[in-house]
């Protein structure tokens, strides 16, 4: 009798790909982890998110205007405190997130066409 090893070749294969994967594999990005879609920052600015982003104190609070200034702030405080720091720059600023949440209307879902890249952006959609 002639053993057949396309079975349990295909058994494997299918029990790997339906196997739950690793926790790191299907952990899905939080639009407050996306650097890349926060509006308006300069490189210094994302570099300062990203700080933001490495903080563990809470409340923590980032915000930022028109222009790319910005501010964050944690500690007991913070979001009145990253607004007031921001608004030293001169002009009105809005807090972009507070702790781990997007909450500037319209970036709730981390700007989803800016974080693709500003390739696609650019070149506009049909």
């Amino acid at each position: 009798m002639r053993h057949d090893w396309t079975r349990p070749l295909l058994t494997a294969i299918a029990t790997l790909l339906l196997s739950p994967a690793a926790p790191a594999q299907t952990a899905l990005m939080r639009p407050v982890d996306l650097v890349d879609a926060v509006p308006l920052l300069t490189e210094g600015g994302r570099a300062g998110y990203s700080r933001f982003l490495q903080v563990g104190l809470r409340p923590r609070a980032f915000a930022l205007n028109m222009n790319g200034d910005w501010s964050w702030n944690a500690g007991e405080g913070a979001a009145e405190d990253a607004l007031a720091a921001c608004e030293l720059h001169g002009l009105p600023c809005q807090l972009y997130a507070v702790d781990d949440e997007v909450v500037m209307p319209g970036f709730e879902l981390g700007a989803p066409l800016r974080a693709l890249g500003s390739a696609l952006v650019q070149r506009g959609l049909p």
